[in-house]
C-alpha cells in the first residue's frame, strides 16, 4: 500500500503508448528475438544424430513460432503451462490480475519477462533440451569477437595491480581508480577509458586524465558515484553483492571490477548473483562463468590466451573462485515478472541477505528497469523515491544499492532540471534514454 514515506508511483510502461520504446519492442524487436531462437533450436537439432532429440527440437521450433505469430498478430496472452518450477503459479496470478491484455497491449516488463519465461516452459519440459541455453551461441561469440578489448583491460589491470596501484597510492588517486574502474563496469568498455590508459602511476593526477573523466561523466546524467565512493570507503572490507546483467564482454568487466574491490580492500568478499534459466537473450547463468574463465586460457577459442597478462588476470579469477572470495548464487526471484520493489514479500530471505551487504551492485538496464518498477516517473524525480520500500524507511533499513545502467528505456531518474535540458536538447526525441550512450550511477544508502 502507498504510504506518506513511498507515495503511490506512476503507472508502469505499456505497450500501448504510441511512440515508445515498449511498442516499439512489441512490434519490432521481440518477433526477431523469438525468430533467432527458433533459428539456434534448428541448428543445433541438424547437427543431431539422435532421433528423439531431433523431433523434440522440431516441437520445440514449431512452439517458438507459433509464439512468433501471436506476437505479430497481437494475440491475447495466455496462462503458463506449468514446467515443475514454482514461479509459474506467481506468472499466471500476476498476468490474471492485468485482466484482458495483448501483446501490443501490456505492461512491458512483465509482458518481457512473460516472454523469456514461456519460452523456457518448452525446453523444461522436454527430455533431451532441458538443460539447453538457446543464447549460449551469441554469449560466447560475442565475448570472442571482444577479445582486444580483453587483452589491453588485462594489460591495465595487472600493471597497476602489481604496482599497488590500488592500496599504495594516496587518497586522491585511489578515488579517481574507483571512479575509473566503476566507469569500466558502467559502459562494459574499457576503450573508452581514460585513467588506464596509462600504466603511469605518475599520471594518475594528470590534467589530461581529469579531462578525459570530466568528458565522459557528462554522458552519465545522473552521477551519484562520489557518494558511493564516500560510503564504501567508509564500510572497507564488508561483502559487496553484484547483481549481474550481459554475460560476455560485460561479465568480463565486472568481473575485473569485482578483483578490484578486492584487491583495493574495498571488499572482503563479493557475492555474484546469476540467473537460472536462459534470460533477455544475453544475461549470466552460472554455466557462463565457467565457459569464460575456459575461453581466457584455450588459444583455439581465445586468440587472447596466450598473454601474459590474460594468464596472470584469469589465474588471479580462477584463485579467487577456489578460495571463497567470489561465489555464484543464484535465486528463482530474479527470473519473475515481479519487480524488485515486491521483494520483501515474496522473497524475504532473499532481501534479508541483501540487507546484510556493504553495498548492492545492480547492473545494466533491466535490473534499473525492475528497481524503479518500470514507471512513467519524471526524470527529476530522485532515485531513493523511485526505488519505494528498497530505499528504507522510518522503522526499517533498506538496501544499500548502487546502480550502474546505460539507458536503454524510457525510463530514467535523478535528473535536476538543467541536466535534463541539456540532454533533451542534445539528443532529442527521447534519444539520450534509448540510445545506451548516456549513463546513470544511481546511489542509495539504505535509510
Amino acid at each position: 500500500m502507498p504510504s506518506a514515506t513511498h507515495p503511490e508511483p506512476p503507472k508502469e510502461v505499456w505497450t500501448s503508448e504510441e511512440g515508445s520504446m515498449a511498442r516499439e519492442t512489441a512490434i519490432t524487436r521481440w518477433p526477431t528475438i523469438v525468430q533467432n531462437m527458433a533459428d539456434d533450436v534448428e541448428e543445433t537439432f541438424g547437427q543431431s544424430d539422435i532421433p528423439e532429440k531431433i523431433e523434440e527440437g522440431r516441437r520445440i521450433q514449431a512452439a517458438l513460432r507459433i509464439i512468433k505469430n501471436e506476437i505479430m498478430q497481437d494475440k491475447p496472452l495466455h496462462p503458463l503451462s506449468s514446467d515443475g518450477r514454482p514461479d509459474i503459479d506467481s506468472y499466471n496470478a500476476k498476468l490474471e490480475s492485468f485482466g484482458h491484455i495483448t501483446w501490443h497491449n501490456c505492461p512491458w516488463l512483465f509482458a518481457e519477462c512473460y516472454l523469456y519465461r514461456c519460452v523456457q516452459t518448452f525446453f523444461s519440459r522436454s527430455t533431451f533440451w532441458r538443460n539447453y541455453d538457446i543464447f549460449a551461441r551469441q554469449k560466447l561469440s560475442a565475448f570472442v569477437a571482444s577479445h582486444a578489448a580483453v587483452e589491453e583491460l588485462c594489460e591495465r589491470y595487472v600493471s597497476l595491480a602489481d604496482a599497488g596501484a590500488f592500496t599504495k597510492t594516496d587518497e586522491e588517486a585511489q578515488r579517481l581508480i574507483f571512479h575509473e574502474m566503476t566507469e569500466i563496469a558502467l559502459w562494459g568498455n574499457a576503450t573508452d577509458l581514460s585513467l588506464l590508459s596509462s600504466l603511469s602511476l605518475d599520471q594518475i593526477h594528470s590534467l589530461q586524465g581529469k579531462k578525459a573523466i570530466q568528458e565522459g561523466q557528462a554522458r552519465i546524467v545522473s552521477n551519484d558515484m562520489p557518494a558511493a565512493w564516500d560510503y564504501l570507503r567508509s564500510r572497507r572490507g564488508q561483502r559487496v553483492d553484484i547483481v549481474l546483467d550481459n554475460a560476455g564482454f560485460e561479465l568480463f568487466t565486472d568481473l575485473v571490477y569485482a578483483l578490484y574491490l578486492l584487491d583495493s580492500g574495498l571488499a572482503s568478499a563479493i557475492k555474484l548473483h546469476v540467473k537460472s534459466i536462459p534470460w533477455f537473450v544475453s544475461d549470466v547463468m552460472p554455466h557462463d562463468m565457467d565457459i569464460l574463465l575456459s575461453a581466457l586460457i584455450d588459444t583455439s577459442v581465445f586468440p587472447g590466451a596466450k598473454s601474459q597478462s590474460v594468464r596472470a588476470l584469469t589465474e588471479r579469477l580462477s584463485e579467487g573462485y577456489k578460495n571463497g572470495l567470489l561465489s555464484i548464487a543464484e535465486n528463482p526471484f530474479w527470473t519473475t515478472g515481479l519487480d524488485f520493489q515486491e521483494m520483501p514479500v515474496v522473497a524475504p530471505e532473499l532481501h534479508e541477505n541483501l540487507r546484510g551487504s556493504a553495498l548492492v551492485i545492480f547492473k545494466g538496464d533491466l535490473n534499473y528497469r525492475k528497481l524503479v518498477r518500470d514507471a512513467n516517473w519524471p526524470h527529476t524525480t530522485s532515485f531513493k523515491e523511485a526505488i519505494g520500500p528498497l530505499g528504507g524507511s522510518n522503522d526499517k533499513e533498506g538496501i544499500k544499492i548502487l546502480a550502474l545502467r546505460t539507458n536503454k528505456a524510457d525510463v530514467c531518474v535523478g535528473l535536476d532540471r538543467q541536466t535534463l535540458e541539456r540532454v533533451e536538447m542534445e539528443a532529442p526525441k527521447k534519444a539520450w534514454v534509448r540510445n545506451g550512450k548516456y549513463a546513470v550511477v544511481s546511489f542509495s544508502d539504505g535509510l
